[in-house]
């Protein structure tokens, strides 16, 4: 009951409070103590900065970041593309096709660039990766032309990787071989084998970047030609100071081997005017023979006719291949003789070689003789009977 009371009291009072309100409000407006709010923007008041750092800081408008777009130039060709190696462009060109024909050549050139004669070019790529993007305008755009200069010149900017094998021919002497030999007069050689050379093949690989060889491998090494030592015979013989050159007997020069199966004779019939061995300071390889004009020269051994022909300071020569080894060896000292030889021919013992040519002016005619026996020459006399 007491609280009911008490809400009444409340609600009167308040309805009493609006009652009063609401008479006096206009009173106050008609004697200007109150006045409608205006519709005027409010002005704000900035506080005045401390330093002069602040006043430019505050003072000054900060801009905000515009966003650029690229956009196609207007002297790019429609389908311009922008070529790109690993991902970094490097200039503009006309198109698509076009970057792939600039590539395309550019590797060409690298792979055969300085191919030598003996090279083979085994690979050859792009060291990089190669991609076109459609033209932005950010780049510099080039034509062909002025594209394949600027690669050439600096291989660095895109990178070729090849692979060449080339062959190389190593060739070496042995080291020659000497022999000092009684058979032959102090102070003269005989090559008794010129020698070869070894020969060898030797596969290389070499791998280039950039234009410039980075690693060389050998592959392969094929010997070709086995090497044979140069062998020379050095004479160290001296003549005896016991022979006598007019002893029809006297026998110059050391005996070659014995024959198992041949027996020479003497291929002219006439007189010895020089025999085998050192006079007047010079060697004479042979016995000289002295006979009328037109005599008969025949074989002193059956054997093949193996040289038929001129030979410098001995004139025509015969050269007849006996079978062991041996060889003779007819010099007729003119430049032409008549004989109805031919090379390979087999001929006998004793058969018809040639005759001895005509000298103006001279009643004898000389034949000189050698016997070579597996290259070395030996005194004829020691093999020819002595009449």
């Amino acid at each position: 009951m007491k609280e009911t009371t008490k809400r009444m009291i409340l609600i009167l009072s308040f309805a009493l409070v609006l009652a009063a309100l609401a008479v006096t409000l206009p009173l106050l407006f008609r004697k200007g103590a109150l006045k409608p709010v205006s519709a005027e923007p409010l002005t704000v008041i900035t506080p005045e900065p401390t330093t002069e750092e602040d006043d430019v800081v505050m003072r000054t408008p900060v801009p905000t970041p515009a966003r650029t777009v690229a956009t196609p130039r207007p002297d790019y060709p429609e389908k311009a593309v922008n070529l790109l190696v690993n991902g970094t462009p490097l200039f503009a060109v006309a198109n698509r096709e076009v970057a792939e024909q600039l590539v395309r050549i550019y590797l060409d050139e690298c792979a055969r660039e300085n191919l030598a004669d003996n090279a083979v070019l085994l690979t050859a790529s792009i060291d990089a990766a190669i991609s076109t993007v459609p033209a932005d305008g950010s780049i510099e755009y080039a034509e062909f032309d002025v594209a394949i200069n600027r690669l050439r010149k600096n291989r660095s900017l895109i990178p070729v990787r090849r692979t060449v094998s080339r062959v190389d021919a190593i060739t070496e002497t042995p080291a020659p071989q000497n022999e000092q030999t009684t058979l032959l007069p102090e102070g003269a050689r005989m090559f008794r084998r010129l020698g070869v050379f070894s020969r060898t093949l030797i596969y290389v690989e070499t791998l280039y970047k950039d234009g410039l060889a980075v690693s060389e491998t050998e592959t392969l090494r094929i010997p070709m030609q086995t090497g044979i030592p140069r062998f020379t015979l050095t004479g160290v013989y001296r003549l005896p100071e016991t022979f006598d050159p007019n002893d029809p007997e006297a026998r110059e020069g050391e005996p070659g081997p014995v024959p198992a199966s041949l027996s020479f004779s003497a291929p002219v019939r006439g007189r010895i005017a020089a025999k085998y061995g050192l006079a007047s300071g010079e060697m004479r390889y042979g016995v000289d023979y002295a006979a009328a004009p037109g005599t008969r020269v025949v074989a002193p051994e059956s054997g093949t006719v193996i040289f038929l022909g001129e030979r410098p300071g001995l004139g025509f020569v015969i050269e007849i291949r006996h079978e062991e080894g041996f060889v003779s060896r007819l010099s007729f000292g003119a430049k032409a003789v008549k004989t109805d030889l031919v090379l390979e021919k087999h001929v006998k013992k004793g058969e018809p070689l040639a005759a001895l040519p005509e000298n103006e002016g001279e009643k004898e005619a000389f034949l000189h003789y050698e016997l070579l026996i597996d290259g070395i020459p030996y005194n004829p006399l020691y093999y020819i009977p002595a009449k």
